[in-house]
């Protein structure tokens, strides 16, 4: 009973964090489900709490999101996101992961001092999305890259977490299908995944109730300020 009781705490926890900044709430949860489960148990569970915490969050700013940027990103995400998954197995996550972060942290520093800014174009949405679907696929982490490619957006707080929601939506949907493929997603899985996702929708809910009428640049000093902090976690935790 205790376990459950932590799990939906951290899930709450995790849904406040991804409802306010658009990501991190996967990096919480996960490894407290890996402390109970395992790791080849608690990727599929995170990826059924991300895919509800993802579609409560673009169904409370539904009226925001972007559709056309979302699109874009999807063209190049949504394929490599299956293609990533198939090479979990095989891929050295660890110094993947590194040096992943190295880049996310160069990017928000430039982010925080105003240096340079990346283009809102056709070319951004599809590199980055690219990127986002191939690192979801292998390291089961998208968040930060793709909040870092929204960001570039210049949107509205809701709307960037809406849209960043709805496209991670989508490729949580397809890694849960190839997880069920590969024989790796049961009802088990599915229900536990389900009530700590549950938790996180009610933390997404409290979230963004306080965050339409926040400063949009200082948000995005805030957001560029927890990417370079997860970032650093995610580089000596490995």
């Amino acid at each position: 009973m205790l376990m459950y009781v932590i799990l939906v705490f951290v899930g709450l926890l995790a849904g406040l964090l991804s409802g306010s900044v658009g990501f991190g709430g996967g990096m919480i949860i996960l490894p407290v489900i890996t402390y109970f489960y395992g790791v080849e148990v608690a990727v599929p569970i995170s990826t059924i709490a991300q895919l509800l915490s993802n579609l409560s969050r673009s169904v409370i700013g539904w009226r925001d999101i972007h559709w056309s940027k979302v699109g874009l990103f999807l063209i190049c995400a949504a394929p490599l996101t299956a293609l990533g998954a198939y090479g979990f197995a095989v891929v050295p996550k660890v110094l993947m992961t590194q040096v992943l972060c190295f880049f996310l942290i160069v990017f928000a520093i430039i982010k925080l001092t105003g240096k340079m800014k990346l283009p809102e174009n056709k070319a951004t949405a599809f590199i980055g999305g690219g990127l986002t679907g191939l690192t979801n696929g292998l390291l089961g982490i998208s968040g930060p890259i793709s909040s870092a490619v929204f960001l570039t957006f210049g949107l509205s707080p809701v709307a960037y977490i809406a849209s960043e929601s709805t496209a991670a939506a989508v490729m949580h949907i397809i890694k849960a299908a190839m997880y069920g493929k590969l024989n790796l997603m049961d009802w088990s899985i599915f229900f536990n995944g389900l009530y700590i996702g549950i938790a996180m929708m009610a933390g997404n809910f409290l979230a963004m109730r306080y965050i339409r009428n926040v400063n949009r640049k200082r948000y995005q000093k805030v957001v560029a300020a927890l990417l370079i902090l997860v970032s650093l976690f995610l580089m000596f935790t490995v």
